[in-house]
């Protein structure tokens, strides 16, 4: 697996370092859509796309890469981008190519390629199913409501598929609200959509060209609930050798993106009516899994420690200081520990070398992550092998960081910076290979233990030195 992901990741490089200055219009019109099915999950903070496609090879020559077309803005937000064949529901190897931009129609467009397990012979067929979750084009509407009033969103989306093929068959549908509408702006289309089995269904279309009109379409849809989004996660893990644990840290920097209030808050009014026994836009909790075992758990703010969290079989369940309405910002810090056993394995086919494994996240349900730094802190003398991680990366760096009792350069420090991430990842995990020697192991406490005997030392010969001067 791990062989399979670093060789594709080779094939995006010369592709793109063959194709770095293309236009879009350039590329090779292998496929044919001969059924395009758009789904689309408004359910959870960020909207999840779920593209059924039938493709066709209409070219001379077998092929086994499909390129699927993103609009820039859609590109700077996305979550998660995978692949899978339909029938037997195996994942493909799929990326997006973020140092290729094209132009299509004058719009910007990024691509990203999806990897077939082999070659599809011309005018055979196969069916993919291709995941697209993003954080963009959803705000609140209207723009302000007031302390228990329905919320509703607006996500304005293309009506067409914006796609590098011609399309035979095309459909729309949107799911994952109780009550659905669209919203007909000056100069737009008439309405063709209805409700129909939970869904939403904005029409079929037939025989639509490669790279059709944007045209938008504008959807209401009730959701009252909250849409926290972590525009910073600062995550410590503290790997410890001598004391055999993990210590994990996390610094958020929470906020609300449900709609604000038209007023100001009252928390008379807030408890009167028991506000905080109804669902609505508003947070008033926290809940996150954390590993096995954990223990040690501690909730900070800035204003100082905060009494009011629990932990029950697993999970951590939050309560801030208030309740956070749309548009306010909460920061809090978390922190447990854990064995470190764990998370380490001893490679047992070289001398001194370890393989860690954590996970990447240990958040809230249904939240977004703009940023994530993630910072591992390895025993002093720690020397790094390698670091790999399923999700994409922005950066990566290895560096010291001086901490108690650290001798020379201090800990060895591995940050890996990600961005653009969702709960449902939180299942993956981040390795980091290293070398760490016996003697490093004992070095420090050896260290400690004879600056502190010869200190000793020194006390007891100067109680034994008589300083008085005779006459």
């Amino acid at each position: 697996m791990l062989a399979g992901t670093r060789l594709f990741t080779i094939l995006l490089v010369f592709i793109h370092l063959v194709m770095g200055q293309t236009d879009i219009k350039l590329l090779p019109a292998s496929w044919e859509n001969v059924e395009y099915l758009r789904n689309v999950d408004v359910s959870r903070k960020y909207v999840q796309e779920r593209t059924n496609l039938r493709i066709k090879n209409i070219d001379e020559k077998p092929n086994d890469e499909y390129y699927f077309v993103l609009r820039e803005e859609v590109f700077e937000n996305v979550g998660l981008f995978s692949a899978k064949l339909t029938k037997v529901d195996a994942f493909l190897e799929s990326a997006i190519l973020p140092d290729q931009t094209f132009a299509a129609n004058g719009k910007t467009v990024k691509v990203g390629i999806v990897k077939l397990p082999s070659p599809i012979a011309p005018g055979k067929e196969t069916d993919i199913v291709i995941d697209l979750v993003y954080n963009c084009n959803v705000e609140p509407f209207p723009g302000h409501v007031s302390l228990g009033e329905n919320r509703e969103l607006l996500l304005s989306t293309n009506k067409y598929p914006f796609s590098g093929y011609h399309t035979e068959s095309y459909s729309l549908k949107f799911s994952g609200s109780s009550s659905f509408s669209e919203l007909e702006k000056p100069g737009s289309e008439p309405s063709s959509c209805f409700s129909e089995n939970d869904e939403f269904n904005c029409g079929s279309y037939d025989s639509l060209d490669s790279f059709g009109s944007l045209t938008p379409i504008h959807i209401m849809f009730e959701h009252n609930l909250p849409l926290p989004r972590v525009s910073t996660l600062k995550r410590d893990v503290w790997v410890s050798h001598w004391a055999s644990t993990a210590q994990f840290e996390e610094y958020y920097e929470l906020v609300n993106d449900a709609a604000p209030l038209k007023s100001g808050f009252s928390r008379a009014e807030y408890m009167k009516d028991q506000y905080a026994l109804k669902q609505n836009g508003y947070l008033q909790a926290l809940e996150m899994a954390l590993p096995p075992r954990s223990e040690d758990h501690y909730f900070t703010d800035l204003v100082g420690a905060v009494s009011t969290f629990k932990f029950l079989q697993g999970h951590l369940f939050l309560k801030p200081r208030y309740p956070i309405f749309g548009g306010w910002k909460y920061n809090f810090t978390i922190g447990w520990t854990n064995e470190l056993s764990d998370f380490l394995r001893f490679d047992k086919t070289k001398d001194d070398t370890y393989l860690l494994s954590l996970p990447v996240l240990n958040g809230p349900d249904d939240t977004f992550y703009d940023e994530v730094n993630l910072s591992i802190y390895l025993p002093e003398g720690a020397e790094v092998l390698d670091v790999w991680c399923p999700l994409p990366i922005t950066s990566t760096a290895v560096t010291t960081e001086n901490s108690f009792f650290d001798l020379n350069n201090g800990h060895t420090k591995v940050t890996v910076d990600l961005k653009n991430l969702i709960d449902t990842v939180s299942d993956s995990e981040i390795f980091v290979s290293y070398k760490f020697s016996k003697i490093s192991l004992y070095r420090k406490p050896l260290s400690i233990a004879t600056s502190i005997f010869f200190a000793l030392m020194a006390y007891f010969f100067l109680k034994q030195t008589t300083f008085m001067i005779e006459h």
